[in-house]
This record gives C-alpha cells, sequence and structure tokens, in this order.
C-alpha cells in the first residue's frame, strides 16, 4: 500500500509542470472552503486517504470517487462512490480486506463570498449509505482571503447509524472542528498547515474521545485540474482513557490525504 501510495504521490509531483489557476480548485484537503463551482460546470475528483499506525499493525487506504456539478452561481450537489483496502493485524494473523464503503451525496450552498464579503460562509449536508452503516453530515463553513493569505474554518457535525445485527442499531456522534491557513506564493501553489479536532460522543454517555491532528498542506492548481496534499501526524490527544496519550483505538499515528480535481 504504502508504495502504492508513493506512485500516487510522485504522478502528483511531476504533474507540477503546468501553471495557471482555477477558481474552484482546493487548497485544503480536511478543511471546506466557501467557493462552489459555476452553474453548468462539471469536475471529477479522486481522493485517497493513507491512515495508519495503531496499538497494533495497521494500514489503510480510504478513496473516494466525487463527481461534482455546479446547479446555479451559490448550488453545488456531488455523488461519491466510496471503497477502501486495509491491512492489520487480528490475534496472530496480518490480513487484508477490501471494503466498498456505500455511496453518498452532497449539497453545498454558498451564502457569502470570502473576497466580495466580510468574510466567505458556506452550508454543507451530506448523507452517505452503505449496506451496514449510514451517516448524515453537517458543516458550517467561514474562510476569508487576506491578500494572499487564506484562512478557513469548518464545523463539522456527524451522526452515524451502525446496523449490528437484525433490529439492532447502534448510534454514534461526532463533532469536529477543522481549521486550514495557506499562504498563496503565486497563483498556482499555495503552502500551510490544516488543524483537526475530532470529537466523538456516545449518546447518553458524553465525550468518550477528542484526537487532534496538524501538518502542512501544499496545493497547486492549472486551469484544467487542481491538486492538494495534506500530511497529518496525530498530537496527544485531548481525551482518551489514558490522558496525554495518542487515541490509538479508532485513529491512527499518521493521516495524509490527496485530492485531485479534473475540469471536464
Amino acid at each position: 500500500m504504502l508504495r502504492g501510495m508513493g506512485v500516487v504521490l510522485g504522478g502528483l509531483g511531476g504533474l507540477l509542470v503546468a501553471t495557471g489557476a482555477e477558481a474552484s480548485e482546493r487548497r485544503f484537503t480536511y478543511t471546506y472552503q466557501s467557493g462552489v463551482l459555476n452553474a453548468g460546470d462539471v469536475e471529477l475528483e479522486p481522493w485517497t486517504t493513507f491512515r495508519g499506525g495503531r496499538e497494533d499493525y495497521y494500514r489503510r487506504l480510504d478513496h473516494r470517487l466525487e463527481f461534482e456539478v455546479g446547479l446555479t452561481d451559490r448550488l453545488q450537489t456531488a455523488f461519491y462512490l466510496n471503497f477502501s483496502a486495509k491491512t492489520l493485524d487480528e490475534g496472530a494473523a496480518r490480513v487484508s480486506e477490501f471494503e466498498w464503503g456505500g455511496i453518498s451525496s452532497e449539497w453545498k450552498y454558498k451564502l457569502m463570498d470570502p473576497v466580495a464579503d466580510a468574510v466567505g460562509m458556506a452550508l454543507y449536508v451530506e448523507g452517505s449509505y452503505a449496506t451496514h452503516e449510514s451517516e448524515l453530515e453537517a458543516k458550517i463553513i467561514v474562510d476569508k482571503q487576506f491578500g494572499s493569505v487564506l484562512l478557513a474554518f469548518n464545523a463539522v457535525f456527524e451522526h452515524e447509524w451502525v446496523f449490528e445485527e437484525k433490529g439492532e442499531t447502534e448510534r454514534e456522534m461526532a463533532v469536529e472542528l477543522d481549521l486550514g491557513l495557506a499562504y498563496q506564493f503565486s497563483p498556482a501553489f499555495s503552502a500551510g498547515i490544516e488543524v483537526r479536532n475530532h470529537n466523538e460522543m456516545v449518546p447518553k454517555e458524553g465525550l468518550e474521545a477528542a484526537t487532534l491532528f496538524a501538518g502542512p498542506v501544499v496545493a497547486y492548481s492549472t486551469e484544467r485540474w487542481w491538486g492538494a496534499l495534506s500530511v497529518m501526524p496525530q498530537l496527544p490527544a485531548l481525551k482518551t482513557e489514558e490522558e496525554g496519550t495518542l487515541e490509538l483505538e479508532d485513529h491512527e499515528k499518521l493521516n495524509a490525504r490527496l485530492i485531485l480535481g479534473f475540469h471536464l
């Protein structure tokens, strides 16, 4: 898996000889911006997220293929296909699994523009469905362009239903706070930092875990495509069963995400 990820990242590096910029490009991979596609514009976005390092051996690649369409000058929608591959230790055996992650539908509405208005603002909702679980996610997106500096903040609310057995459903909830800061060195290239605070809650029990990730992000865009890459190690968790340590039961020591966008 690591070799495959290196090939993907190397391919992105080889593409960085082009120039130019496109208004719909993303400058972060976890933190969303308020912009939407122009009405009638279509974009294809393959995602790859690497997650590695738990208490035992654990490597996972999550893949998403997104088909995005601008409906009006303020509204866009998208359709996703989700799947993942992972290798982990189960007892004395090391096993590899491929998992179909279902489908997702996204809707995003821009309320304010980060350049023309005091701040940019958008509302986002995404529903996902798979055979063993479903999820509803909502975001409040705020961003602002200060000359060559872009600052973005997301408040994310997640509610997941896991279908353990027939007639039994387990509910999980999470609140995530994402922050991105990037400096645009040219119309095409930017670099900065992303921070994620993921908080998991159990109904009637309250906060179960609060993890923190932070790391560098780089982005590049041309007239026909763009790419963004972030590498985010986990920092000491804000809340775990053992205070001051990493949370390695449901999270990893390292997350890295690559998103490419192709204008069709």
